[in-house]
């Protein structure tokens, strides 16, 4: 290997390190702003742990229609299972996931169909949280650009859970 190769591989090495560092903190800062937030409706703090289950009582303690949770999952679930069957995305022989050079328009209505009303259902779900605990539309835009910060100040600020939102 030359000189350049070997700076060039641990250039990317600290990269990968680095992102995977800003992840994990980023995860972390997740479970606890969302442990803080379950303890202050009433709910135990471990569930933050739990990936799908704690995107559920989050969506609970916030908005009574849970349905809504499902239907956003199965939303996600749906698109992904078009895009894939519809030949949106493809796999190539490096086993990379490739866009199709030429989608057909109806399947790729249909995903983006499916990923616009399940991001409206999260955004809607994010302002109820946000009113659950005493708070309006400048919090829930803040929650929109700064969504960790905005979750651990609810946690650990002095906002109150009054319930959850119909």
């Amino acid at each position: 290997m030359s000189n350049q190769e070997i700076v060039a591989t641990g250039v990317v090495a600290g990269g990968v390190t680095t992102l995977m560092i800003i992840s994990l903190v980023l995860w972390i800062m997740l479970i606890v702003a969302r442990w803080k937030i379950f303890t202050k409706a009433n709910e135990a703090g471990w569930k933050s742990i739990i990936p799908v289950y704690s995107d559920y009582v989050q969506w609970r303690i916030g908005w009574k229609k849970t349905g809504m949770f499902w239907l956003v999952l199965i939303l996600a679930i749906a698109a992904y299972v078009l895009a894939a069957a519809g030949g949106l995305i493809t796999v190539n022989a490096a086993g990379r996931l490739v866009a199709a050079a030429a989608p057909n328009p109806i399947i790729l209505f249909l995903v983006a169909a499916c990923m616009v009303v399940a991001i409206v259902l999260n955004l809607m779900a994010l302002y109820k949280l946000m009113v659950s605990f005493g708070h309006g539309a400048g919090w829930f835009v803040l929650s929109i650009f700064i969504p960790r910060i905005m979750l651990l100040v609810l946690g650990f600020g002095s906002s109150t859970y009054s319930g959850s939102q119909d």
